[in-house]
């Protein structure tokens, strides 16, 4: 099965892998991974929360995200 990476708006994307669902969304100072899976629905019912300063950091904390570096990037030209 394949991931997907999908871009709700320029400063947020979205995957879903092995029942997590993760938000990526751009802060002041660098990124916010916005996690929920079973555990943090059962535990509080809130995402939990990691912070990144960069999508290289996003791609070696999580194999999921692999390429959003690469794909924000080319949005960004894109759009300009």
């Amino acid at each position: 099965m394949s991931k997907t990476i999908t871009k709700l708006d320029n400063d947020t994307y979205e995957t879903r892998v092995r029942g997590n669902h993760m938000t990526l969304r751009r802060a002041r100072d660098g990124w916010e991974m916005w996690t929920t899976n079973a555990s943090t629905r059962a535990w509080s019912g809130m995402p939990s929360i990691r912070h990144f300063e960069s999508l290289a950091s996003v791609e070696t904390s999580y194999k999921s995200w692999t390429g959003i570096a690469t794909l924000a990037s080319a949005e960004s030209l894109l759009t300009s």
